[in-house]
């Protein structure tokens, strides 16, 4: 018996995608509401997170913690029209309390 695969998360020009390992998950751009950010707190810290909300009311989102955070924040202003100047630096000042932060949206297909 196995135990659950990791769940991994790409941003590309196809829009977002999702492995389970047991086969992925397309969300293309059309289906992709907005781009959020917001910070929760955590256990020795602050955990990050980027949401992509879809128009059928459900979201992917990835933490920072998470093996492809930074993949993913470098290749999102690439794919999408942000609402940040500067996206690490909007990421990396999220704190708990802060609320939702819009990042981009709605966001297109380039």
């Amino acid at each position: 018996m196995t135990g659950p695969h990791p769940m991994r998360v790409a941003v590309s020009a196809r829009g977002v995608e999702v492995d389970d390992g047991q086969g992925g998950v397309l969300a293309p751009w059309s289906d992709v509401r907005r781009v959020t950010a917001f910070a929760l707190a955590a256990a020795g810290g602050t955990a990050r997170y980027v949401s992509f909300d879809l128009v059928d009311g459900h979201s992917v989102e990835v933490d920072d913690a998470s093996p492809e955070w930074d993949d993913v924040v470098a290749a999102l202003p690439a794919h999408a029209d942000l609402a940040v100047d500067d996206l690490p630096a909007a990421l990396a000042g999220l704190g708990p309390d802060d609320g939702v932060l819009v990042v981009a949206g709605p966001a297109r297909a380039r």
